[in-house]
């Protein structure tokens, strides 16, 4: 069995991954971050690790052996044609071990981040200048505040559980329901979208890519929130409108935001974000950690043991 490896990367990545591969199969990898590589080596693959670029029709059209795509995390709706996968029942499976974990460590740190002015201050020092008291009047701390969570998946339950150690109070929105019982457990409350909007110090954004979630931070969402709140988005960057996020920020409305994921990316430069020292920054690496991949990568090659030993496989979306 062959297993390509969509995302171009370094050596040492690939190393990683194939330290993974069970016996009986082979990690197919892109030597180029071009289409014509891609469509090439698909020809031979049965399983595609999924990442680095969109799985559209054209792409599974020339894998005539593909027999399963499994998505490296969870967020695959942005990631992949389902109804092309469906139409050939090709399956379609995520590799949930370590995003949560990753994702919600990386969220926790962007709100201290941007409450700390941690990225102005360091670049500060760097060129000669020491903030030691200027920055009283205007970094904040987490203790007290009120964090509201969009999105109560996977990820936001982790963030949730981990941040009742800074003794916040935490409120949700969510098109699921959940029950009381995980509620209680994670001390959250359910709230209205414009309750949250409204009552936020803190609003971290963890909901899939969807045509409904596409700008839901908008001009007008974006004016509901809360004045002096902080906006964090680790999730997918075109869930905010990016010039309405600029716009609401330059109005000094938000006193921050921390960004793991822009509406395009890698964004041009310069950015709309880049002069404003209350903007914290990181390029799409919130679950791109050692630790998780390593995590994301036994959960994709357990599936491929599966595959091959034609048992059920885990975590399988189509």
């Amino acid at each position: 069995m062959k297993a390509l490896y969509f995302a171009h990367g370094n050596p040492e990545l690939y190393d990683l991954v194939r330290g993974h591969v069970p016996s009986g199969c082979t990690l197919l990898t892109l030597d180029t971050d071009t289409v014509a590589e891609r469509l090439e080596k698909l020809r031979e693959a049965e399983v595609i690790v999924l990442a680095g670029a969109y799985l559209d029709r054209r792409y599974i059209a020339a894998a005539p052996r593909l027999r399963l795509v499994n998505f490296q995390g969870v967020g695959y709706h942005d990631a992949v044609d389902v109804d092309a996968l469906a139409e050939r029942g090709i399956a379609l499976a995520i590799a949930p071990g370590g995003t949560g974990e990753g994702v919600s460590e990386h969220t926790i740190m962007m709100m201290l981040a941007t409450y700390k002015r941690l990225a102005f201050v360091d670049a500060e020092i760097r060129r000669g200048v020491w903030h030691a008291h200027d920055m009283r009047t205007e970094s904040r701390q987490l203790y007290g505040k009120t964090v509201g969570i969009l999105g109560l998946g996977r990820i936001g339950r982790e963030v949730a559980r981990r941040l009742r150690a800074f003794g916040v109070e935490l409120i949700y929105t969510d098109i699921a329901n959940f029950p009381r019982e995980l509620e209680e457990e994670l001390a959250v409350r359910r709230v209205s979208f414009d309750e949250l909007l409204a009552r936020s110090d803190v609003l971290t954004l963890h909901v899939p890519l969807t045509p409904e979630t596409r700008h839901l931070m908008n001009a007008v969402s974006l004016a509901q929130m809360k004045p002096g709140a902080v906006l964090i988005n680790c999730a997918r960057g075109p869930i905010v409108d990016s010039a309405a996020l600029a716009a609401a920020l330059e109005k000094g409305h938000l006193s921050g935001a921390g960004l793991d994921v822009m509406e395009v990316e890698p964004p041009a430069h310069p950015g709309p974000f880049d002069h404003f020292r209350n903007v914290v920054m990181t390029p799409h690496i919130a679950p791109g950690t050692i630790d998780a991949m390593h995590m994301k990568m036994a959960d994709v090659f357990a599936n491929v043991r599966r595959l091959m030993e034609g048992a059920p496989l885990a975590d399988r979306i189509v």
